[in-house]
């Protein structure tokens, strides 16, 4: 009983440190518009990681028609403006594209992420991430950046989800 006693007071420490998991100068969600092909499209923009992920239909071992993964290597520059209520990231990122369950891309490229915390505007939040690859660039589905000339965009307003940016 005692040795018990003992080890439990031992972790709350560690439970006391965790805290809550509040969004704060980051976002996570679900988005779409006619840049995928108004398809359902979720994203993660933090610190540590900035992601999307596109897709339609899947079965066990098999993406369906289409299916986009896009995730980042490396992340040379977060910033929070809260003032504007906007998130800003660059860096590296991997894009994985898959049409008819054939991978036609896996490349790792430049991308610019652009998150908006809209809420006391009165509109949906957003994100949008910027960037070029040889098959999107050749593709007539890309998008045109609104960051980068000569760049594509996937985004949207967020059906689910959050971007938090403190004001």
């Amino acid at each position: 009983m005692k040795r018990t006693v003992m080890m439990s007071l031992a972790v709350l420490p560690v439970l006391l440190i965790a805290g809550s998991n509040d969004l704060s100068d980051e976002g996570v969600g679900t988005y779409t518009d006619a840049s995928v092909a108004n398809q359902i499209s979720n994203f993660t923009i933090n610190r540590q990681m900035v992601s999307c992920g596109v897709g339609t239909v899947g079965a066990s071992g098999f993406t369906g028609p289409f299916a986009m993964l896009m995730y980042a290597k490396d992340i040379q520059s977060y910033s929070a403006d809260h003032t504007s209520g906007t998130i800003r990231v660059t860096g590296r990122m991997r894009s994985i594209t898959v049409v008819g369950g054939v991978t036609v891309e896996d490349v790792v490229h430049d991308f610019v992420a652009v998150a908006a915390d809209n809420k006391n505007a009165g509109k949906p939040d957003r994100f949008d991430v910027h960037f070029t690859t040889p098959f999107w660039k050749a593709s007539p589905m890309c998008t045109p950046s609104t960051e980068v000339q000569g760049w594509c965009r996937f985004g949207g307003d967020l059906l689910l989800g959050d971007v938090s940016v403190g004001r």
